[in-house]
């Protein structure tokens, strides 16, 4: 473990220290976002009083004010003069007011990666997943798993758990929780296990170039005893042949140390086998829709036998899991049309999800898309055309900014000229009336911004 956290100065054992005391205030910036609000949840629970600060109030925010939290709408420099640490999401730009303000009362600023960091020091046991997809189901699978095993967990997920809330405390020294790869955050973590699903191309406002990704993912899962990882991913095989460490694979190739195999589809779900060197170990049930969240099922079962989970008790936590929030999650209905919300942002998963949502619903699908970042939009533009071609009706919404600037000629509106004529351009307002005129079939909204309005608008009538 590093001495330093940040830039700041801070160690970690100062770190710490204020985190426990009872008379330490804890401030967050974009307290809102899931990462931040479980971060935030957790300190209560540690001892600390917290406040924070975000541009909108929200669900979360307001549990938090309930928790005893104090947060703040909209950022100043005087929301931390009682700060004893300031921690601020990877949205939150240098020139926040609230950042400035507590660098220029020598108050500790730490990033959101340097506090979660800072955090896992408490838990013996740590088991991070990593991915360019799939991470939250699979945190949420381990779970499930370790709840059967009468397990108590912690857990710190980028999605609402099936409980409704995206932090669990539990009792036990284990803590399940998303590796996430952007900005190198997940360097920041010290795992005892580390699990790989998948490794595509991402994130281009910070990493230039896949063998980019590549050099961070090897860094990342070397930093564990043991690693899980998809044996069926070129790219992640690539990686692992620069750890040190101990690896595990799982997949459906010859080659794996867990091999895994489709054995039947159920109504709503599949049943599959896993072998360790040809010898059939068990058979699992897993009942939420989408091939690949067998691939993501495997990967917690692998993890949980590797961890040393009794097969039987896996097999009865796959089989108790329903999904989580945001995951081809079912919403309800507009005029008889069923709606489902999904986080997919990148081609490959919003390829899977239309593909998932054909077979569950045997309907046609319409797609009501909102692109994540200009620099995304504009990297994988071919991608997104080819992906969101499968719906047989795309409504693309503006893109969902986040944390960058216009780049010329990147638009929803010559996304949706470039899908063809099954694809619409929509502003928010007015996608209701777009979906209702224009489209048929299921109705998913899909991407990782804000669906707060057409989400209320699809749902009220």
């Amino acid at each position: 473990m590093p001495a330093k956290a940040n830039n700041g100065g801070i160690r970690y054992d100062r770190l710490r220290k204020i985190i426990s005391s009872k008379d330490s205030v804890v401030h967050f910036i974009g307290v809102g976002g899931v990462s931040m609000y479980s971060l935030a949840k957790m300190t209560l629970s540690l001892g600390a009083s917290v406040t924070g600060s975000d541009l909108v109030d929200s669900e979360r925010t307001r549990a938090l004010t309930d928790a005893g939290a104090i947060i703040y709408k909209g950022h100043s420099a005087y929301n931390v003069i009682s700060a004893a640490l300031v921690v601020y999401s990877s949205a939150v730009g240098e020139n926040n007011p609230e950042l400035i303000g507590a660098r220029s009362r020598s108050i500790p600023t730490v990033s959101r990666a340097e506090y979660m960091g800072a955090l896992m020091i408490g838990y013996k046991k740590r088991i991070g997943v990593s991915g360019t997809h799939g991470k939250s189901t699979t945190v949420a699978m381990l779970d499930s798993i370790f709840t059967a095993a009468m397990c108590e967990p912690s857990v710190l997920s980028g999605a609402d758990l099936q409980s409704g809330e995206p932090y669990k405390e539990g009792r036990d020294a284990l803590l399940l929780y998303e590796a996430c790869e952007y900005k190198d955050s997940f360097l920041k973590f010290n795992p005892t296990i580390s699990v790989a699903l998948n490794l595509e191309y991402d994130h281009p406002d910070y990493f230039k170039s896949l063998k980019a990704l590549k050099a961070s993912f090897a860094r990342a899962l070397g930093r564990a005893p043991l690693t899980v990882l998809n044996g069926d991913d070129e790219n992640l095989l690539s990686v692992a042949c620069r750890l040190k460490n101990k690896v595990v694979t799982f997949g459906q190739g010859e080659r794996v140390n867990y091999r895994y195999s489709i054995t039947s589809f159920l109504e709503h779900g599949y049943e599959f086998s896993v072998s360790k060197f040809n010898t059939e170990i068990g058979r699992f049930r897993l009942f939420v829709p989408g091939i690949y969240n067998v691939t993501n099922a495997v990967a917690a079962v692998v993890t949980a036998i590797e961890y040393g989970i009794n097969v039987d008790v896996i097999r009865e936590g796959i089989a108790a899991f329903s999904g989580i929030g945001r995951r081809l999650e079912y919403i309800g209905e507009r005029y008889g049309r069923k709606i489902y919300y999904d986080y997919a942002h990148h081609p490959t998963a919003i390829r899977c999800a239309i593909n998932a949502l054909k077979l569950e619903t045997g309907d046609l699908i319409t797609v009501v898309f909102k692109p994540h970042t200009y620099s995304r939009t504009k990297s994988l533009w071919d991608g997104f055309i080819d992906a969101l071609s499968l719906a047989d009706y795309a409504v693309i919404t503006d893109i969902y900014a986040a944390r960058e600037e216009p780049i010329e000629k990147v638009s929803s509106e010559r996304l949706a000229m470039s899908i063809g004529p099954g694809a619409i351009y929509s502003l928010d307002e007015a996608v209701c009336a777009v979906v209702d005129r224009q489209t048929h079939g299921a109705i998913v909204l899909m991407g990782a911004g804000d669906f707060g309005r057409i989400k209320r608008d699809l749902l009220s009538t």
